[in-house]
């Protein structure tokens, strides 16, 4: 067995998890989401695991929620004209 380490694995779980949870603070939020993804690529270059991958898909869940909330946002402001 070997003994890989899985520190950026376990991180970008961690980080993409709290990106997609800060969907209502956008720019927050997509800067998790997004650091969440770099993690997970990091981790799949050096060894693959179910965690990373698992970072990748709610961090790619956590960008796409944060860009369409940001749009909505915008949309809202541009309609009541604040």
């Amino acid at each position: 067995m070997k003994n890989e380490s899985i520190g950026f694995g376990i991180a970008s779980l961690t980080v993409s998890i709290l990106g997609f949870l800060m969907f209502l603070i956008p720019y927050i939020g997509i800067f998790f989401s997004v650091t969440g993804i770099v993690l997970a690529i990091i981790q799949q270059r050096k060894f693959k695991t179910g965690l990373a991958t698992g970072g990748l898909v709610m961090g790619i869940i956590g960008t796409v929620s944060n860009i369409i909330w940001l749009g909505l946002v915008v949309l809202a402001v541009v309609i009541m004209g604040i």
